[in-house]
């Protein structure tokens, strides 16, 4: 009876129960689950941390605290500004006189402005083209309804004219 209530502690494969806090079992080795895995990691993490631990820690902080499963500290952290002194960088418009800057401001001008224009002929090119194209489409779809095969035997206005109709009706009739 104790047998049939426990029936996730019985092994499939030999029917008898496992102890499942030691691995070495028949039914860990057939089929190891996360459990196993993860006491597997977690050995080898521990047996590597104990010889290579402290190099680790000195060399590669972020890299010991990830192993042991814990944030990095603050003492380790870099900061995310910059560090270099206020005026380490002087940029080239400063070593430039006033006249040469303003010529040069000029010339970025003019040629930020070629660009603009060019980049604005481009763009009315492809919009006449998407016009001329929607067009095109435009006149297909209203020129399709008079465009498709047809029975030239067959006259064209076949039961499309009144009086047509009204013979067909009295064809009716009188059959």
């Amino acid at each position: 009876m104790k047998k049939n209530l426990d029936k996730n502690k019985i092994s499939n494969f030999k029917n008898r129960d496992v102890n499942y806090h030691h691995y070495s079992s028949f039914c860990m080795k057939t089929k190891p689950n996360s459990r196993y895995f993860n006491a597997e990691i977690k050995k080898i993490t521990t047996d590597y941390l104990a010889r290579w631990g402290g190099h680790l820690k000195e060399n590669d902080p972020a890299l010991y605290y990830s192993m042991i499963n814990r944030p990095l500290p603050k003492k380790y952290k870099k900061p995310s500004y910059p560090i270099a002194p206020v005026n380490a960088y002087i940029p080239e418009q400063s070593k430039l006189s006033h006249e040469e800057l303003q010529a040069k401001l000029a010339r970025d001008l003019e040629i930020r402005k070629q660009k603009e224009a060019e980049e604005q002929k481009r763009k009315q090119a492809e919009k006449l083209e998407q016009e001329r194209l929607r067009r095109n489409r435009e006149a297909y779809e209203k020129e399709r309804s008079y465009i498709y095969w047809c029975d030239p035997f067959q006259p064209i206005n076949q039961n499309k004219l009144g009086s047509s109709r009204i013979v067909k009706k009295w064809e009716n009739k009188y059959y």
